[in-house]
């Protein structure tokens, strides 16, 4: 996994509501972790969840030593599943679902595992975000704020996230330095599995027209792999499946 320098993540400061937040690193892992069960972040926990961050990075760093194509694909792998970590495993059935390369859900699998950490460590409710990948466990609705790049639509347009456990990955061609292919100002998959969201965000966000767009996002939903897609292609909003947008103040 090559090394970056963190982006700034403007989008972090619009956050309210009660509870705590705070941020974790390794690497190109740059995670926003908010809790709205306490109030105050216990310095042991911080320290628990990057020790933890760190050997999630270092299980995708060895694999990737000893199979440079689980790196460098675009296309889905096989590769013997006997005696695999759980994080290439998921990586792996994630790709294949979608139909990309395993390194697309990698930002996603990062958020899988260190909520599934909080949860062994009692916490019930969460929200994780890395890179603009964010997974949800909330027991009411959580309204996320839309980056299109379109100020007309950040400031007035937000997605509604009903309760439950949900993956809402965003992927562009326009915006961070992910690989991509496509004409997409964003791409943002609503999902159970948030491996599968953040797999999905990237193969839409290869699509270079709007009918593009549409067609895959159609497929997607239709077969069930994801519950709705919002995007932003050739200034244009398309919507397809389970979104809900409101109304937002600026």
């Amino acid at each position: 996994m090559k090394k970056v320098r963190p982006e700034k993540r403007f989008y972090r400061q619009f956050i309210s509501g009660r509870g705590v937040s705070f941020e974790i690193s390794a690497g190109e892992s740059d995670l926003w972790i908010y809790l709205p069960e306490i109030f105050t972040v216990p310095e042991d926990l911080k320290k628990e969840l990057l020790d933890y961050l760190i050997l999630l990075r270092k299980q995708i760093e060895f694999y990737i030593k000893q199979n440079p194509d689980f790196y460098s694909s675009l296309v889905p792998i096989c590769v013997d599943g006997v005696l695999l970590p759980e994080i290439i495993k998921k990586m792996l059935n994630a790709s294949s679902v979608v139909g990309v390369g395993p390194m697309a859900g990698v930002a996603g699998v990062i958020n899988y595992f260190v909520g599934k950490k909080l949860e062994e460590l009692g916490f019930n409710q969460y929200i994780i975000e890395n890179g603009g990948d964010v997974l949800i466990f909330s027991s009411r609705d959580r309204v996320l704020k839309l980056y299109t790049g379109n100020s007309k639509i950040d400031e007035t347009i937000g997605l509604k996230i009903p309760p439950g456990k949900w993956g809402v990955c965003s992927s562009s061609s326009k915006i961070g330095h992910s690989l991509s292919f496509g004409n997409t100002s964003i791409a943002t998959v609503i999902a159970e599995d948030v491996v599968v969201s953040d797999c999905a965000a990237t193969f839409m966000a290869n699509s270079t027209t709007v009918e593009m767009f549409k067609k895959i996002a159609e497929e997607f939903v239709g077969k069930q792999i994801v519950s709705g897609i919002f995007g932003f292609i050739e200034n244009k909003i398309v919507v397809v499946g389970k979104v809900d947008l409101v109304k937002i103040k600026a």
